[in-house]
């Protein structure tokens, strides 16, 4: 069953948040703590761990603004 790469709650006050660049390639091996991508708030730039080993498959568009919680890809 696939991993699910939502963006993170970083904060009580932050309620979106701006997906800065992937690190990892769609189909490339990832392991657990890996840093698979970068976001940014209007106030700092936080690096985001792979919580699970597999494939990554990036589905966030780099640049865009996302929601706490929405979905931006997969580990499987």
């Amino acid at each position: 069953m696939a991993t699910e790469i939502r963006i993170p709650k970083l904060g009580m006050s932050i309620t979106e948040m701006t997906l800065v660049e992937w690190m990892f390639g769609d189909g490339d091996q990832v392991n657990v703590g890996d840093v698979i991508y970068t976001v940014e708030t209007d106030k700092s730039t936080n690096e985001v761990e792979a919580q699970d080993a597999g494939i990554i498959h990036p589905t966030g568009t780099e640049g865009e603004v996302y929601q706490v919680g929405d979905l931006i890809g997969t580990i499987d």
